[in-house]
C-alpha cells in the first residue's frame, strides 16, 4: 500500500466510513509495528497529527459517542508510538498567556492551559532540540514540558525526571528549569539534573558554564535560598528540609577552553602551590593549603592521564598530607616539609 493511500484510509477511518474489512487490516497492521521502534514522523507531522487528535475530540465527540471515541484511540496510538510522545498538555489557568504553575508537573489532562509535552518512552537517551537551539538529551521516562510561546519573550521549561542541558546562549532570554521546587536558571551552559522521587532530592551538576540554582519559594523576597555552580561543581536540593548542599561531581573532567592552553601535568620540584594551580586551570576547582609551611613543598610527578582526585591523593601521599571536601573546595592538610 502506497503512503497516500494509507493516510486516506486513516482519514476515513477517523471518519467512520471504513468497511470491516478495511478496519481489520488497519488493526493489524498495528499490531505488527515494532514496540519501541519510532515511526517515520518528522517532528512536524507528530505536532500536525496531535493538533487534529485534539481538534478532533473537540468537534466529534459526545459523551455517547463511544464508537468514535475508539477511532480516536486508535489514531492516537499511531503518534504514541514514536519514540517522542509530543502531546497536548493541560495546566491551570484558562487565559492562554498564564505562566506555568510552579508546582511541576502532574502529568494530568484534566486541566485546562494547552502546553507540549515530549516524554522519552524508549530505553536510551533522546536527544530534543528545541525552538531557541538548546538541546536536551531526555532520560528514559523522564518528560519535559514548555508553554505553546517558548522563546517568544522568555525560555522557561519544567523537567520531570533527568535531562542533560546545552543551553543557546542568549543574554535577553535567560533559560530557566523547573524541576519541582527547584529553579535553574542560565544563560548559555551545559549542566544536568536529575530529579529522585525516592529519595525526594534533586541533583543539578554543571559541565561548562555559570548556573544559578535556588528553591522556589513563591514570594517576592529578595533573598532566596540558592548557588552558583561553575564547572565540576554540583549541588544537592533535599526537598523535605529545603537544604541545598553543594558539592563536586564525582568525577570531575577538565575544562577545555580555545584561549588558553592545557596545562602539561609532568612536574619536576615544583611547589605544592603551584601544582595545585595547574590543576584548578583544569578543573575550575579551588584548592586550599591549610598549613601554609606546606606551600614549601615540592612535587615531581607525571600526573597525566588520571583522575582529579587520584591526582590528588598522590600529591598528598607524596608530602605525607591528606585532603578532605568542603562544600566545592578543596583543603590540603599537612604538617608542611621544612627541614
Amino acid at each position: 500500500m502506497k503512503q497516500q493511500e494509507f493516510n486516506d484510509l486513516s482519514k476515513r477511518y477517523l471518519e467512520g466510513k471504513t468497511t470491516p474489512k478495511e478496519e481489520q487490516f488497519l488493526m493489524q497492521w498495528l499490531e505488527n509495528q515494532p514496540k519501541e521502534q519510532p515511526l517515520p514522523f518528522t517532528h512536524a507531522q507528530k505536532l500536525e497529527i496531535e493538533n487534529r487528535i485534539s481538534k478532533n475530540i473537540n468537534q466529534q465527540i459526545s459523551p455517547f459517542s463511544k464508537h468514535l471515541k475508539n477511532r480516536i484511540v486508535w489514531l492516537s496510538s499511531i503518534a504514541a508510538a514514536a519514540c517522542l510522545i509530543v502531546g497536548i498538555f493541560w495546566l491551570n489557568g484558562q487565559n492562554e498567556d498564564t505562566n506555568f504553575s510552579n508546582n511541576l508537573i502532574p502529568l494530568s489532562e484534566n486541566e485546562e492551559k494547552v502546553g507540549i509535552v515530549l516524554k522519552n518512552t524508549t530505553s536510551t537517551e533522546q536527544e530534543v532540540k528545541l525552538e531557541d537551539g538548546t538541546v536536551v538529551l531526555l532520560n528514559q521516562n523522564s518528560s519535559l514540558v514548555y508553554d505553546k510561546t517558548f522563546n517568544r519573550t522568555k525560555r522557561e521549561v519544567f523537567l520531570k525526571g533527568e535531562a542533560f542541558f546545552k543551553v543557546k546562549r542568549d543574554i535577553s532570554k535567560p533559560f530557566i528549569v523547573h524541576t519541582g521546587k527547584l529553579i535553574t536558571e542560565v544563560l548559555g551552559t551545559s549542566f544536568r539534573i536529575k530529579q529522585n522521587d525516592a529519595k525526594s532530592t534533586i541533583e543539578v551538576s554543571v559541565t561548562s558554564g555559570k548556573v544559578s540554582v535556588y528553591a522556589n519559594k513563591n514570594t517576592q523576597n529578595i533573598d532566596k535560598n540558592g548557588v552558583i555552580l561553575t564547572p565540576n561543581q554540583k549541588v544537592m536540593y533535599d526537598e523535605s528540609s529545603k537544604n541545598l548542599i553543594p558539592s563536586i561531581v564525582e568525577i570531575p573532567v577538565p575544562i577545555f577552553q580555545v584561549e588558553k592552553t592545557t596545562p602539561k601535568l609532568i612536574f619536576q620540584l615544583a611547589s605544592l602551590q603551584s601544582v595545585l594551580n595547574s590543576l584548578t586551570q583544569l578543573y575550575g576547582i579551588e584548592f586550599v593549603i591549610t598549613n601554609p609551611l606546606a606551600k614549601d613543598c615540592h612535587i615531581t610527578a607525571d600526573l597525566n592521564g588520571l583522575s582529579m582526585f587520584t591526582q590528588i591523593e598522590l600529591i598528598c601521599k607524596s608530602i605525607d598530607a591528606n585532603y578532605e571536601k568542603r562544600g566545592t573546595v578543596v583543603f590540603i592538610n599537612g604538617d608542611g616539609c621544612q627541614k
